[in-house]
């Protein structure tokens, strides 16, 4: 049900595709699929966004962070908890509609735009912060979570989250844990791979995956560890809803 991209050559302002089978198989979103997917939502204003095509207010949703790859999508969800994203992705998949994961949507290589018939499903109201452990120093938190925010919540309690981009006043941490993000922390405290705990996962069928989570512990060495296949695979085998990861205690030297 995901889109896959790798059939996919990008050209600015429009998409080439060099096969059209997996579009193809796919259907548009019809009048009934909007309002079933509004019932899903248990018809909260806003959380489904329709577009007309002219002038709508789906463009942000539709176009990079450069302006260079545009995609058509009419009909962005906007779910608030992990249940509502798995009663979306369960519908979707029932009935054949591609569903595009995006978060702060400021990639520049468009992986996160629509091409054609999909539903956008964004992240941007799964921005909760749960937790801070001040033991193990461990977050937890929604992953449409701004990483500004991020940053500033773990500063504020003598922590840093280990993942510093330019973009972080506006890009999600789901977002860079699907594209593995390094930025200028890298070199010091490794990749994403060296510091997510646990993930919360929905798969294209609705399941929901609970990946060292909840509880999240700084060990956990028993059997595979899946989490990794989803960190870097651009929300291709599911969408991530929460996650745990290690923040750093930072030493004040405080001059009297």
């Amino acid at each position: 049900m995901f889109r896959n991209q790798s059939s996919l050559c990008r050209h600015s302002n429009r998409f080439i595709n060099r096969s059209f089978t997996a579009l193809e198989s796919l259907n548009r979103p019809s009048e009934s699929d909007r309002e079933a997917l509004l019932k899903l939502l248990n018809n909260r204003p806003n959380s489904v966004l329709i577009g007309d095509g002219e002038g709508d207010d789906l463009s942000r949703y539709n176009n990079d962070w450069t302006n260079q790859y545009q995609g058509n999508s009419r009909l962005v969800v906007r779910p608030q908890s992990t249940s509502e994203v798995s009663r979306i992705l369960k519908y979707c998949n029932s009935r054949m509609i591609g569903v595009v994961p995006q978060g702060g949507n400021t990639g520049l290589t468009g992986g996160s735009v629509p091409l054609e018939c999909e539903v956008v499903l964004s992240l941007e109201n799964l921005r909760d912060i749960h937790s801070l452990d001040p033991t193990t120093g461990i977050l937890t938190c929604d992953t449409g979570c701004i990483l500004q925010n991020l940053l500033d919540f773990a500063a504020a309690r003598d922590h840093l989250v280990p993942v510093d981009l330019g973009a972080k006043g506006t890009c999600q941490i789901g977002g860079n844990i699907s594209t593995n993000a390094g930025g200028s922390f890298y070199f010091r405290y490794g990749s994403l791979h060296a510091n997510i705990v646990g993930l919360e996962v929905v798969l294209a069928n609705g399941d929901i995956l609970n990946m060292g989570c909840t509880p999240a512990n700084l060990k956990d060495n028993t059997g595979y560890d899946m989490k990794h296949l989803f960190i870097g695979a651009e929300g291709t085998l599911g969408v991530g809803k929460l996650v745990s990861l290690e923040s750093l205690c930072v030493l004040r030297l405080v001059i009297s």
